[in-house]
């Protein structure tokens, strides 16, 4: 049975470390609060240029040595941004994680913002949100994104081209020093590794580094209901949210998943069977859940051609809405279906130094404790269908946003209410 090694750090940093034996490589999470919600008004962007920055060096090491050093070691690394965290990635072989954990500290502690590294941030940030226009899926996306949540965690990471204009070397450096501090991040590494050597050489590296999390913004109530935005293309998406559990709510939240693998569970699913298998109405449909230690929110999603695109609407939200019902109970296949499916992905991520760490790091954010692979499959292997299926009589399609984005315009079917 494997074991998590757990340290809160002199910093306060939460420091989670799980050894997989066998295992030649290691992977590190390190999540830290500096999401879009956290960019000041007027510099929508921020995130997405400061997370590009990271990547230019910190401490001695410019741009170009710290990516030759990583390199040389065969370490990899990736900074993403949020609505409410920014994500550190790293993974090398067991052996130089020594190597690469003081140029990953000197990334978060002492960044290199250089002068002559925020344009060419600031272009690729533009070119990101310019390249929308080709991906009208992520578009609409975005869109049903800004509509669902309440303000200001509905932001895209695209930002917007105003604000990427006007952000300055001092909002970059102001934002990460303001947001990225040891309480409330967590950091979390797997695989080939020795806990307390690793805990003691980060209490090293992060001595004297200190910072209360920010408080939780003040929100603005959201949007949602149908919106449609006019495109051009000869394809129109469609995207459907919904309000889920949050991830605190665990059981709740592990009961909407089993309900989403039997929607979207591969071309058994629902969806796919008899929005595009039976009726030929769409290239693309599925379903999905997310959720973090506030929200949840349940997705769905049609790409289809114009003439085609008010019935797979129909279609769509009759089967998600024919799931609550007696008529829609979950069968036994589907629930075998659903539950071996699942169990799948956690193996193969389990299997996976990078894949466990960023489970570890995951669960602290969401659930507010770390799972062994063990708990999670034994959590898996508790559901049985009468149980899935009593919590589904009690379900409904509640909050929802409907975005659509194309040439024609469709009207919501009544049974969302909008």
């Amino acid at each position: 049975m494997s074991i998590i090694y757990t340290r809160t750090l002199g910093s306060g940093l939460s420091l989670f470390i799980e050894p997989m034996p066998g295992m030649k490589s290691v992977g590190l999470s390190w999540i830290l609060g500096a999401g879009t919600a956290a960019e000041p008004e007027g510099r929508a962007g921020l995130a997405a240029v400061t997370s590009e920055m990271l990547l230019r060096g910190g401490g001695i090491r410019d741009s170009r040595r710290f990516a030759d050093d990583l390199d040389r070691i065969g370490a990899s690394r990736t900074v993403d941004p949020t609505s409410r965290t920014m994500h550190i990635r790293s993974s090398t072989l067991g052996d130089k994680l020594g190597e690469v954990l003081p140029m990953i500290t000197d990334v978060v502690l002492r960044p290199r913002f250089d002068t002559t590294t925020l344009e060419p941030a600031r272009e690729l940030a533009e070119q990101g949100l310019e390249s929308l226009e080709d991906d009208p899926r992520e578009k609409a996306s975005i869109e049903a994104k800004r509509r669902h949540f309440p303000a200001p965690y509905n932001r895209s990471i695209y930002g917007n081209a105003e604000g990427l204009a006007l952000i300055t070397l001092d909002d970059v450096q102001k934002f990460w020093s303001t947001n990225a501090v040891p309480q409330g991040s967590v950091l979390a590494i797997a695989g080939d590794v020795e806990p307390e050597k690793v805990a003691d050489q980060f209490e090293s590296l992060l001595s004297g580094w200190s910072g209360d999390a920010a408080p939780e913004h003040d929100e603005t109530a959201p949007v949602r209901g149908a919106s449609h935005t006019e495109d051009d293309s000869n394809q129109v998406q469609i995207i459907l949210l919904a309000e889920g559990p949050n991830e605190r709510d665990e059981r709740s939240a592990l009961l909407t998943k089993f309900a989403v693998n039997v929607l979207s569970g591969g071309m058994s699913g629902r969806l796919f069977t008899e929005v595009r298998e039976k009726r030929g109405l769409c290239y693309a449909v599925s379903a999905g859940f997310r959720g973090d230690d506030r929200f949840g929110v349940i997705s769905a999603y049609v790409g289809t051609a114009p003439d085609r695109a008010q019935q797979s609407l129909d279609v769509l939200v009759a089967e998600m809405q024919k799931l609550f019902t007696p008529e829609g109970r979950v069968t036994p296949e589907e629930f075998a279906r659903a539950r071996i499916g699942m169990k799948s992905n956690v193996v193969f991520h389990g299997e996976s130094s990078s894949g466990r760490a960023g489970a570890i790091s995951g669960d602290m954010k969401r659930l507010g404790r770390v799972r062994t692979l063990d708990e999670i499959l034994t959590t898996l292997e508790s559901v049985t269908l009468d149980e899935l299926n009593a919590y589904l009589s009690t379900c409904s399609l509640r909050g929802v946003t409907l975005q659509t984005l194309g040439s024609v315009q469709l009207t919501p079917p009544d049974s969302l209410g909008l």
